[in-house]
C-alpha cells in the first residue's frame, strides 16, 4: 500500500537506508524493512507549496519517529521532503527524503 503512492520511477533516500532507491522494486525494499519497526509518527511542521501550475508540489518538514525493535522503541527527530506530482485526485511521490536532524 505505501509503495503505490510512489510513481514507478520515483526515488526514495530512506530515514534509516544509506542507498539512493529508485524505482518500485527498490523502495519496496526499503519499506518491507521499515514497517517491521512498526513506525508511528508526528508531523511538527510543515510547509507546502504547489508549482507548475499546480501540477507539482512539495512538502517540507520536520516529524517525530517512534520505531519498536525487539521490545524497544527509539525516538528520532527527522525531516523530510516530498515533490508530488497530480493535479485533482491522483497524486504520485516523485521524490523522498528524510533524514535524522543533525545534532539529535
Amino acid at each position: 500500500t505505501i509503495v503505490s503512492l510512489y510513481k514507478e520511477d520515483a526515488v526514495l533516500l530512506g530515514t534509516l537506508d544509506n542507498k539512493v532507491r529508485k524505482g518500485t522494486i527498490s523502495i519496496r525494499e526499503y519499506f518491507d524493512f521499515f514497517v517491521t519497526l512498526k513506525p508511528q509518527g508526528n508531523i511538527t511542521h510543515i510547509v507546502c507549496d504547489q508549482i507548475c501550475g499546480g501540477a507539482v508540489a512539495t512538502a517540507n518538514g520536520f516529524y517525530d519517529l517512534e520505531l519498536h525493535d525487539n521490545g524497544k522503541t527509539r525516538k528520532v527527530r527527522a525531516r523530510f521532503t516530498f515533490v508530488l506530482e497530480g493535479g485533482d485526485t491522483n497524486w504520485k511521490i516523485l521524490s523522498h527524503h528524510s533524514s535524522k536532524v543533525p545534532g539529535t
